[in-house]
């Protein structure tokens, strides 16, 4: 299965939104931890990097949100590909290259994988901590899945318009 080029942009755009977002709350997280408290009781709560607080969704959001990571970042390279230059299907089946998509994706979960690491051990001496309700074990099995499911993305993502 593959998705419309029409269906593949509107995923593609969805995605680098969401992670953009998440890249912004996550750095005002680090400098300022209580900058959330601004929005608690409200739905927006729940999408920013905040720590559980206690419910499903509050530990969906500090625990599992980060499943859409690697999949942001491979939408990030797929509209590249998708307004790059060359014919449609050039584009296309270099985005769809095992050496393009597989590169990005494991470039992508090394990065988050040192991002957890550091917020783990603090080895760079940053200011990324855990927060309530994230498990540094379900971190690294959740990025994984994240790969996974960026792979799946590449192999279904539609730059060229299919014939009949």
């Amino acid at each position: 299965m593959r998705l419309s080029p029409r269906a593949s942009l509107g995923i593609a755009v969805a995605l680098v939104f969401i992670g953009a977002a998440r890249l912004v709350t996550d750095t005002l997280h680090e400098a300022d931890p209580d900058y959330w408290r601004a929005l608690e009781g409200t739905w927006l709560r729940y999408v920013v990097r905040a720590p559980s607080d206690g419910t499903v969704a509050g530990w969906l959001n500090a625990q599992c949100f980060k499943v859409l990571s690697v999949p942001a970042g491979l939408s990030l390279i797929y509209l590249r590909s998708r307004f790059d230059s060359g014919t449609d299907q050039r584009r296309e089946e270099e985005f769809r290259d095992w050496a393009v998509s597989g590169v990005w994706i494991g470039v992508f979960l090394a990065g988050y994988t040192v991002i957890e690491l550091q917020k783990q051990f603090a080895f760079l001496q940053l200011n990324t901590v855990l927060v309530a309700g994230e498990n540094p074990w379900l971190n690294h099995l959740i990025h994984g899945l994240s790969a996974w499911l960026a792979w799946r993305l590449s192999r279904i993502y539609t730059i060229a318009a299919r014939g009949p």
